[in-house]
């Protein structure tokens, strides 16, 4: 029986072509979206499957009450944890504490800020199975380890085991080891990992005894073998009790640990403080969200167009019950259909996902790190054999309750609400889906662009940057002021556009009325050089050592945090930076944007620092910019001659910053198969609505009618159905753009231009597929149509 429903279903597909790709290409899209968000959860529960010990490691967490009873779980825990565990209980086999470093690198006249670090203890590389491609652990004082990667940054193609890079506040580091790829994705990321005991008395003093700092580093447990985790859980109360019993908290009112398994830990089921790099299951539903619904428009073509057809499948249903079939038969044959289309799809969306997996937001975001073993395949092919039984129920339940008496004079047509037919609900929930995922997508493109090249307040065109890494300042300073068309050479420690640095400051040193500021270096030469306002006072002096740097510029969002009175009034007076600087302000600048648009401007010190300086900024004046760069990139050379030339325009960096083309491209990519989905099925309902209008056509024409009257006759009910969709999805499409934009304190508007613009692609799309397909029914021959009347 199996076999004659295959056979029978293969057969009605072949004779339907349009309406099987239509079925086939929707479905596959869809399965596209849904096979890529699979991929990726599976690919979250491989979290760190290859440490051969991962059932036998723990991490404890900290769950924290406070005095006003709000409860917050943070994945970190205290320091002197570890030690106590390993020390005082013989079930545990090694602990390790880890620690994120903050700081900037340095090594082989090189100078990088992006380095992901740890500190961690010996037993770091006894509890987890990273392997080393060459060299030793770094278990010793004074000793690291890199990755493949970062050893290519620092060194290039040179050995790097015995070289030594050195972070700030921490001291050189000697590289023992280069760490192998890890085979898997992990919830672990790290560049650098150091020993542990490097730091233990220049980071963090007095943490790794303090039993109340829990929020600085993560523990690990190792327990031996054959031993339950209910052993470590139950010895964590008295644990705790003994160590804080006679501590006194500031805004804690207690705190208890428990225990987390390796196993459990991705994907995350609770959001904790200080998390590593597990994914959420939150986000997981949301990505398996935008497949389902993506699936779910191909799965409405199915049904339309199905059900579309229900006059001539009505008498196939006829025919084989008054031969003898049972409902259920019935139902069989068109669930067979239905799953031999969602197969097929399932083939084209394979050579579909094959497309789009170079694409750089699928790599980084999506399916990086995944495994595609038979587990993966397997999952695949049993979700399109569902989906398709899904798609299939509702034609299936409906055909296979046809009548065979009253199949001649089946005109059911389907209702729902007021005469608004299934078919015709389906094909206005398609619309709008596609309309408010367009209109969110045009609201993030131009918040986007605006980022990328609105107004901040400083200048950023003919602006060159140049990263110093050991590259003396004032000497290429020197270099560069004698080139023809450049204006001014300035030094600064970030670049504008970027997160920076933070202070806490007061206005008194022993006062309570602290604030946190961000913080930048600059020399006498910068407030010009980037077109800075200057409201009140005079620039910071030319300065040749950090000490110098007691007078500051601040912005008058300062002068308001901090209370200052008017600009003129600020200058003169003095603040604290970290209850241990005092500076003194010498002049007030206007206020400008310096971070990233998601905050409000907010308050800003400038002061001169020569040894903080990590760039260079370099205004050119018009016309002179390639000229220019290709002298600077010649001083460069003899300057640093084994360093890459790292320089670009502070234009492209915003641009490069806030842009996210990658992600746009792929969520366009989302949206353009959304809509063709939705094409496609309005396609297959004009086509079949004029293939059973096609006699009436004839007998207009030859009655007069005139081809656009025609061509409004059959397409004015589908144009309806997507003025209907518009108005609907631009209320919920502004309604989601905004609750993109809210999230940023400078934003577009969502206007009357994102909104008509999205109107008039739904309108222009639609009217296409309509108007083409009509317009060939109304150039049809009266003649051929008529003629067996």
């Amino acid at each position: 029986m199996l076999q004659n429903y295959l056979k029978i279903a293969i057969r009605n597909l072949w004779k339907h072509k349009l309406f099987s790709f239509i079925n086939v290409f929707g479905l596959a899209s869809g399965l596209t979206v849904c096979l890529l968000a699979i991929a990726h959860i599976k690919g979250t529960f491989d979290y760190d499957n290859f440490h051969p010990n991962r059932a036998r490691i723990y991490r404890i967490l900290t769950d924290v009450v406070y005095k006003d009873n709000n409860r917050v779980a943070f994945a970190t825990s205290p320091m002197p944890l570890g030690i106590a565990l390993k020390r005082d209980y013989d079930f545990v086999e090694a602990t390790s504490r880890i620690v994120r470093t903050y700081g900037e690198f340095s090594g082989n006249h090189k100078r990088f800020s992006d380095i992901l670090s740890f500190a961690v203890d010996p037993d770091f590389f006894t509890i987890f199975n990273y392997q080393l491609a060459e060299g030793r652990p770094a278990t010793e004082p004074g000793t690291a380890v890199v990755t493949r990667k970062t050893a290519e940054r620092f060194f290039g193609t040179a050995n790097p085991v015995g070289q030594v890079v050195e972070q700030e506040g921490i001291g050189p580091l000697t590289i023992t080891g280069v760490l192998a790829d890890t085979p898997a994705n992990s919830h672990l990321k790290f560049d650098l990992l150091f020993s542990l005991a490097t730091s233990g008395k220049t980071m963090l003093p007095g943490v790794f005894q303090d039993w109340k700092q829990y929020q600085n580093g993560y523990t690990y447990v190792l327990l031996k073998p054959g031993i339950a985790a209910d052993q470590l859980r139950n010895v964590l109360p008295a644990l705790t009790k003994r160590a804080t019993d006679k501590l006194s908290f500031r805004q804690e009112k207690s705190y208890s640990l428990r225990v987390q398994a390796l196993t459990q830990l991705s994907p995350s089921r609770e959001e904790l403080m200080h998390s590593t790099y597990e994914k959420q299951v939150g986000g997981l539903l949301v990505e398996m969200g935008v497949g389902l619904i993506t699936l779910l428009m191909a799965a409405f073509n199915y049904i339309n167009l199905t059900l579309a057809r229900s006059l001539s499948r009505a008498r196939e249903v006829g025919i084989r019950k008054v031969a003898g079939a049972v409902r259920w038969q019935v139902v069989g044959q068109f669930m067979a259909e239905s799953v031999v289309l969602s197969l097929l799809a399932l083939g084209l969306s394979v050579l579909m996902l094959e497309l789009v997996k170079p694409m750089a937001f699928v790599q980084q975001w999506l399916i990086g790190g995944v495994t595609w073993d038979w587990p993966l395949w397997t999952a695949f092919v049993l979700f399109s054999i569902v989906a398709g039984l899904l798609a299939g129920v509702v034609p299936a339940r409906v055909l296979s309750g046809f009548e065979p008496a009253q199949v001649l004079r089946s005109q059911t047509g389907l209702r729902i609400i007021r005469g608004l037919s299934l078919r015709k609900s389906l094909i206005v929930i398609q619309f709008t889906i596609s309309m408010i995922c367009m209109i969110s997508l045009l609201t993030m493109t131009r918040q986007q662009q605006y980022m990328a090249t609105g107004d901040y307040g400083f200048r950023r065109e003919r602006v060159l940057t140049l990263p110093l890494n050991d590259v003396p300042p004032q000497r290429l300073a020197n270099e560069l002021n004698r080139l023809a068309g450049v204006e001014r050479v300035a030094a600064t420690s970030e670049l504008f556009g970027s997160f920076g640095d933070t202070q806490m400051i007061k206005r008194q040193r022993s006062g309570q009325d602290s604030s946190m500021a961000f913080s930048w270096s600059i020399n006498d030469q910068f407030v010009p050089t980037m077109g800075l306002t200057l409201l009140a006072g005079q620039n910071v002096p030319v300065a040749t050592a950090d000490t110098s740097g007691r007078l500051v510029l601040i912005n008058e969002e300062a002068v308001k945090a901090f209370r200052l009175g008017s600009p003129q009034q600020a200058v003169g007076q003095s603040l604290w930076l970290n209850d241990s600087t005092e500076v003194s302000i010498a002049g007030v600048l206007k206020d400008f944007r310096f971070t990233t648009f998601a905050w409000s401007i907010k308050p800003l010190v400038l002061r001169s620092q020569p040894s903080q300086f990590r760039y260079l900024t370099v205004s050119v004046a018009a016309g002179s910019e390639d000229a220019v760069l290709a002298d600077v990139k010649r001083i460069w050379k003899q300057l640093a001659p084994y360093e890459p030339f790292m320089g670009w325009w502070y234009d492209d960096f915003l641009r490069q910053r806030h842009s996210h083309a990658e992600d746009i491209e792929f969520m366009g990519l989302l949206i353009a198969l959304a809509f063709s989905i939705a094409c496609l099925g309005l396609l297959g309902m004009v086509t079949y609505n004029t293939q059973t209008r096609v006699k009436e056509v004839g007998v207009r024409k030859v009655m007069g009618a005139e081809v656009r009257q025609i061509v409004w006759l059959l397409s004015r009910d589908f144009v309806k159905l997507l003025l209907i969709a518009a108005t609907i999805a631009m209320p919920l499409g502004y309604l989601a753009g905004y609750a993109f934009l809210i999230n940023f304190a400078y934003h577009v508007a969502i206007g009357a231009e994102t909104l008509g613009l999205c109107v008039g692609v739904l309108l222009v799309l639609g009217v296409l597929t309509i108007g083409i397909r009509t317009y060939r029914a109304a150039l049809a021959n009266p003649a051929d149509s008529l003629r067996a009347e």
